[in-house]
């Protein structure tokens, strides 16, 4: 099994990175293949709809994405995580999102690489409500069904963080992410 997990924050050892990694380690310690794309090391130019991409299902632009394009066929699992940045996701992970709109066909049907995907999700936040955020996570759940027909497992959310104090490995919310990644199969 590969669990391919995307890091969407401009950080790569944040509070989102340390909840990625939790859910890779633990799918790690069960033997799945596991890779981690920190979206802040990664150039991903905006999707321009030049439809370029609507015949071979891959993008044109060339920069990072196309590495993404070559791991997509192989990943049985996606983690997606990101920080909230006024009320939604990072530009870096929407710009990641929109740039697999090579996926989608002129009539809505699905060309994911691959059948089977499956979705994990993660947000981290600095608001102190636990359930602030939860149409975040839900909007991204219908569109990556809807689009791909990628179900969502679970969705994961650490709140009240701060990025001056990175939470760390053995967080509750971290701690049930790792267990989760275990039981992954």
């Amino acid at each position: 099994m590969k669990v391919l997990g995307i890091n969407g924050s401009g950080r790569v050892d944040g509070n989102t990175a340390v909840l990625v990694r939790g859910i890779l380690e633990g799918a790690a310690e069960s033997g799945a293949d596991t890779e981690l794309i920190q979206l802040a090391d990664w150039t991903v130019n905006f999707c321009n709809v030049c439809k370029k991409c609507k015949d071979p299902h891959r993008c044109v632009i060339p920069d990072d994405m196309q590495k993404f394009y070559d791991l997509a066929p192989h990943a049985d699992v996606l983690v997606l995580a990101s920080p909230i940045y006024l009320d939604h996701i990072t530009a870096n992970l929407m710009a990641f999102i929109q740039r697999t709109y090579c996926y989608i066909g002129r009539a809505l049907e699905n060309y994911w690489p691959r059948e089977n995907v499956r979705a994990v999700l993660g947000i981290t936040y600095g608001a102190s409500g636990r359930h602030e955020y939860d149409d975040v996570n839900d909007w991204l759940a219908e569109r990556l069904d809807f689009y791909f027909k990628i179900p969502t497992l679970e969705k994961f959310v650490i709140h009240a963080t701060s990025h001056d104090r990175i939470i760390r490995p053995d967080h509750a919310v971290v701690r049930t992410a790792r267990a989760f990644g275990r039981s992954l199969r």
